[in-house]
């Protein structure tokens, strides 16, 4: 039998060194990974910073809230996941109202931002709606009874007063109407869970869904061109027709008087 060579043995120690190193340094990064649905402490450190640098000086640094801005500590992940996604945070002047606008973040760092204020106290967390399992038709039952009020019966948005505005739901995903249900943003109540299950938030948003392409075959419908009353636009054309018909009723006849003849031109013979 040949005997193994001090420099082959040597090899075969070395290669086995290395296979060991491997092995421990995947089975180290494996366990470095975050799991699914989950947020890493890099993070919220990052969530932090950011959060410093454009949220706390109206929130507070701790999201205690200022004379500027009220308190978020507690309003939970989806509150800030909603208003950052969508693009309504943050804000130019505090006295500003929330409307939709492309987001200032991108998306691990609307990600970290959600994982530091999430940390900060309780709230609801980010909703998981499925529009595959919502029924349609019971959606739009509950939309009409909860919902049409201020967005209109065909999602466009209305003024509801006190210098608020429903906003329409062209753009709404399933999970922003989840979400601004379960937070309630701006004059909109909360849909507590206890009253509204998931299942009722599948079915509203897979109705606003349907809402969002639904075809018009009557041609261009009011309500879609903006929070405008079809009532107010059904006035305006009405005024209208009312002028022009008063105009009619008023213009001015000429009537010819028997015994005096028309004038004459210069041409006519006499």
């Amino acid at each position: 039998m040949r005997r193994l060579r001090p420099v082959g043995g040597w090899l075969v120690v070395l290669g086995l060194l290395l296979g060991a190193v491997l092995l421990v340094g995947s089975g180290g990064t494996a366990a470095a990974q975050t799991a699914p649905g989950q947020v890493s402490g890099s993070d919220v450190s990052t969530g932090a910073q950011l959060f410093v640098q454009s949220c706390a000086a109206c929130h507070g640094t701790q999201g205690q809230g200022t004379a500027a801005a009220p308190a978020i500590a507690g309003r939970g992940a989806a509150d800030v996941d909603f208003v950052l996604r969508t693009g309504r945070m943050p804000l130019s002047d505090p006295r500003q109202q929330m409307v939709r606008n492309k987001p200032v973040f991108d998306d691990a760092q609307i990600r970290a931002i959600v994982a530091y204020v999430a940390g900060l106290g309780g709230g609801p967390a980010i909703p998981s709606p499925d529009v595959t399992r919502g029924d349609i038709t019971r959606g739009r039952s509950l939309f009409i009874q909860n919902c049409a009020a201020c967005h209109a019966a065909t999602g466009a948005g209305d003024a509801v007063g006190g210098g608020f505005e429903a906003p329409g739901l062209s753009q709404a995903d399933p999970l922003t109407v989840a979400e601004a249900m379960r937070v309630g943003p701006g004059a909109m109540p909360v849909f507590d869970p206890r009253l509204f299950p998931d299942q009722d938030v599948n079915d509203v948003a897979a109705y606003v869904q349907y809402l969002r392409r639904a075809p018009s075959p009557g041609g261009l419908a009011i309500a879609d061109v903006g929070p405008v009353a079809e009532g107010f636009v059904a006035g305006i054309i009405g005024l209208g027709l009312l002028l022009l018909v008063v105009a009619w009723i008023g213009r001015p006849v000429r009537v010819q008087l028997p015994g005096r003849p028309g004038r004459r031109g210069r041409g006519d013979a006499p």
